[in-house]
């Protein structure tokens, strides 16, 4: 019989996906498997019939399975699994990110406050404004971008980083 799943793991997330659709795929997908797991044989119980001889009247032992147990009667063993994000992505990013399966979501929070570091790769154009600064919004202004040049954009991009990197000395807590 199959335990009771428990622990962490990783999960890559495609852009254009939510996170908890994959949160719930995965559930599906270990419930089903979980399910299709062999199951134990069932319990058997000594019933005391009668005697199917024409001789004297009498008990016989005879060993009987629990029919209370079989898996066309009780149904699924598993039907939830207690399954929690470490963190959750917006539905356009992509990364992986870390699942906790019961007793695992307990070990998230100590995942979480190692400050591990994270990578983050961002994409943009030059010249285009959007109304929710994505690529997918309404374009709310267009201008040109000839100023900018890869020397000034790699002086602000370490300055921000600069910045970030003395907040995370000042303030652990912000990591």
């Amino acid at each position: 019989m199959a335990a009771v799943p428990s622990g962490l793991f990783a999960v890559y997330k495609a852009p254009g996906v939510a996170w908890n659709r994959v949160r719930d795929a995965v559930e599906a997908r270990l419930l089903r498997e979980l399910n299709a797991a062999p199951a134990r044989p069932p319990r058997s119980r000594i019933r005391f019939l009668p005697a199917a001889s024409a001789g004297p009247p009498g008990l016989v032992a005879v060993r009987v399975p629990v029919l209370a147990e079989h898996r066309l009667v009780r149904g699924p063993r598993f039907t939830q699994l207690k399954i929690g994000a470490g963190h959750r992505l917006d539905v356009k990013a992509s990364g992986v990110f870390v699942l906790g399966v019961g007793h695992g979501n307990k070990l998230l929070s100590h995942l979480y406050s190692c400050h591990l570091s994270k990578v983050y790769t961002v994409r943009g154009q030059f010249g285009k404004a959007t109304e929710d600064f994505s690529d997918t919004g309404k374009l709310i202004e267009k201008t040109t971008f000839d100023h900018i040049t890869r020397e000034k954009l790699e002086r602000i991009l370490a300055v921000i980083q600069g910045t970030n990197h003395k907040a995370l000395l000042i303030n652990p807590l912000l990591a």
